[in-house]
């Protein structure tokens, strides 16, 4: 039976090797997503070229190189390809083709440690939460909010089981470990920022609980999700490691202003069974060894990346 493949959006290309899009016959696909990612790259560096600060001018620097070649490794043999080299700005925040790699080494990372925790602690199952805040137009105040709230929620379940003295129980005592990121939108009836995190526990955290709680650490938000990730883990994983910013869901002086609030700040967290993952530096693929493999090279150039055939180097040395 032939393999089914996963549609190829905005979310799974982080995904990789987990959801098959490292797949050689889905290059095509990849190519052409990434492509459009870099395409808004290009539309934020002329904004930002258009009005020049020093934060605007040297982030343009970075969008001014990033993405303009892409080389592939087919290691045809098992019908695989590999991101073996390219050049990064490594701005997620502005940059959607660094977002998507960024999420991809992410995703990689936290679904290895998942695979380790299925074998030792057969009795856990994952679970989705998703917390958000009432939406407003202070993007900064808002994001201070829900990081606020977060901080607050977690005080709570650490120090019931630490056994601090009338420290109130949480639903995420249950949470033998968790990983969770923030993510914002606007679609035009304020900022909208949000929490997606993964719950690992042998039972289900209580959705009713968990929103009053939130809305009494709030004060003004009381819509919490929580269901349970069934069939492929890298589904639900993957709504966690996408963009922290939802670049379809906003201006480029929009985008802009939300990366000068969120510059710095920590966007991605874990606790527990989850603390201590490393996300790998470099936004590359990890290579095959030891396996054959065909070069192939593209470069952007009028509005899509294109098969030249060249390396980089042998172009510009002529």
């Amino acid at each position: 039976m032939a393999k089914k493949k996963t549609p190829v959006n905005e979310t799974n290309l982080a995904g990789g090797s987990f959801t098959g899009v490292d797949d050689a016959e889905l290059l095509g696909e990849r190519i052409t997503r990434y492509g459009q990612a870099h395409a808004r790259s290009l539309l934020m560096l002329e904004h930002l070229r258009a009005a020049p600060s020093l934060a605007s001018t040297r982030t343009a620097a970075g969008l001014a190189s990033c993405g303009n070649y892409l080389h592939f490794r087919e290691y045809f043999t098992v019908g695989k390809v590999r991101l073996h080299n390219a050049t990064f700005c490594k701005q997620h925040l502005v940059c959607p083709l660094c977002a998507i790699r960024r999420g991809a080494k992410a995703l990689g990372a936290y679904l290895t440690r998942w695979q380790v925790i299925q074998q030792e602690r057969p009795e856990l199952r994952p679970y989705l939460l998703t917390l958000t805040v009432k939406n407003g137009d202070d993007l900064e105040e808002r994001q201070a909010h829900l990081t606020k709230s977060l901080r607050k929620l977690m005080d709570h379940r650490r120090n019931f089981n630490s056994g601090v003295p009338r420290a109130p129980w949480t639903e995420l005592c249950k949470a033998q470990g968790g990983v969770y990121t923030l993510e914002l939108t606007n679609k035009g009836k304020g900022w909208h920022p949000h929490c997606h995190m993964i719950v690992l526990a042998s039972s289900q955290p209580s959705q009713s609980d968990l929103s009053a709680e939130w809305l009494r650490i709030t004060g003004d938000s009381m819509i919490v999700d929580c269901r349970p990730i069934t069939g492929d883990p890298s589904e639900g994983f993957m709504e966690v490691f996408k963009y922290a910013v939802k670049f379809c869901d906003l201006t480029l002086e929009d985008n802009w202003h939300a990366a000068q609030i969120l510059k710095g700040k920590r966007l991605l967290n874990s606790f527990g069974l989850f603390r201590g993952v490393e996300i790998p530096d470099s936004l590359l693929d990890e290579p095959l060894d030891e396996l054959p493999y065909w070069d192939r090279f593209y470069r952007y150039l009028e509005g899509e990346y294109q098969f030249t055939g060249e390396a980089p180097k042998s172009r510009e040395n002529r």
